[in-house]
């Protein structure tokens, strides 16, 4: 290192690149939907969150969705508690505002869920929205591995959920999910 510098300025360089990596690391599993993201064009979506229904199957979600290039794979079981089969696609934007991944789980051929990643620089936006659209929320619990508070607005077809704070680590995204109300179990 520079013997020029002052020994607190090489501090705090070995701290910031410390902190950028713990964060690089932690992240590892998440990095390649930021490197899409930059990468590609990907479809800009409307969710349409109140038309959405747990009478939808494959086709319809498609339509519902349409100019989206959906992905359709089959779960194990087991293997994820909100269906047995997932469609998905990379997308810029949601509702105008940055998006990362729409995906759509259904149960015994009917949609149950609709999830969509964003970055966390967008997540006051969706809070905002959301509050606009549909209400105050309630607190619907805590979900995350951190102990993180949800929140979750109702609607007339089910409800939509998600995180009340954005995460400390910019790589991580926040989720809003739509349940739908008579989900096949």
């Amino acid at each position: 290192m520079n013997k020029d510098l002052p020994r607190w300025v090489q501090v705090a360089i070995v701290l910031v690149i410390a902190v950028v990596a713990l964060l690089v690391f932690s992240s590892q599993d998440r990095i390649h939907v930021y490197g899409t993201y930059l990468r590609e064009k990907s479809p800009h979506i409307t969710t349409n969150l109140p038309a959405l229904s747990v009478e939808m199957d494959e086709a319809l979600l498609s339509k519902h969705f349409e100019g989206v290039p959906l992905t359709c794979i089959g779960q194990s079981p087991g293997s994820n508690a909100l269906g047995d089969r997932v469609c998905y696609a990379s997308t810029d934007k949601a509702d105008g505002d940055a998006a990362l991944t729409l995906a759509a789980f259904f149960r015994k051929v009917r949609l149950a869920h609709v999830i969509v990643q964003m970055p966390w620089w967008v997540h006051e936006s969706w809070a905002r929205r959301f509050t606009a659209q549909f209400g105050q929320p309630s607190h619907a619990g805590v979900v995350s591995r951190f102990g993180g508070p949800v929140l979750r607005w109702s609607m007339p077809n089910g409800f939509v959920e998600s995180n009340r704070d954005r995460s400390w680590n910019p790589l991580n995204w926040n989720v809003i999910i739509w349940t739908g109300s008579k989900v096949p179990t």
